[in-house]
């Protein structure tokens, strides 16, 4: 997860974060920087801060001098979170299926309404029905607007999850339908085609910076001018 601060007001942030379609929230007027910055001696801005899982801050300075073996020793004994945990259901209902609520609670939905069938008459199964109905609609809204602003790596895996794992439910139709629908929209493909570009640029500014990676991020510029990678290349080499 990435989180920038910043102690610039909400009316200065605002216009910079839409214009450069950052993919991560930015918090405004925030004075928590500064006191992290005056920590750990920051010199100046902009500064990173990496931690791991357990919040232990194992990395800090310019972004440019971020690279992959920061991340490999930040990542280190880290959980692998797949499609399958993006679906994951978690919570109370009094009387549910106990086996139904596990499933949910591992991302195996189909197999949860099934668990559901089964206790049909059983106290607490009709609410877990419906509170697993809402998270789906919920997940569907979520990865729609994760499209919407360009983040399609998870937001597409965690549809094709979707799709696979309910494609024999009543509530699977609707996904695979939209599935269909972004496979055939040729602007999102041309998005997806400059995203993986773009990430190919990105992994290349982390292992040698901008100034070498620039070429990269200006070629996404030229061949995807209008997409939102394109606005994040503009972004980065300041455009």
């Amino acid at each position: 997860m990435v989180l920038a601060l910043s102690n610039e007001p909400a009316s200065k942030v605002e216009p910079y974060v839409e214009q450069y379609n950052l993919p991560f929230p930015v918090a405004s007027g925030s004075t928590a920087g500064g006191k992290l910055g005056a920590m750990v001696g920051q010199k100046g801005i902009p500064h990173s801060y990496l931690l791991d899982p357990e919040g232990r801050l194992v990395w800090h300075g310019h972004p440019n001098s971020l690279t992959k073996k920061h991340l490999k020793l930040a990542m280190a004994g880290a959980d692998r979170v797949g499609p399958k945990a993006v679906l994951s259901w978690r919570g109370e209902i009094d009387g549910a299926p106990p086996k139904a609520l596990e499933a949910a609670a591992d991302g195996e939905l189909a197999q949860a309404f099934k668990l559901i069938e089964k206790e049909a008459g059983s106290e607490g199964a009709g609410a877990l029905d419906e509170s697993l109905s809402a998270h789906v609609a919920d997940l569907r809204k979520q990865i729609d607007l994760a499209v919407g602003r360009g983040d399609f790596g998870q937001s597409l895996a965690a549809l094709e999850s979707l799709a696979k794992d309910l494609k024999r439910h009543p509530l699977g139709e609707a996904i695979l339908e939209r599935q269909r629908e972004i496979e055939e929209d040729e602007t999102i493909q041309n998005e997806i085609e400059a995203a993986e570009a773009l990430d190919k640029a990105l992994e290349l500014v982390a292992n040698r910076g901008i100034k070498k990676a620039k070429k990269s991020l200006q070629s996404v510029v030229k061949r995807f001018p209008s997409t939102h990678a394109a606005k994040r290349a503009r972004g980065l080499i300041g455009e």
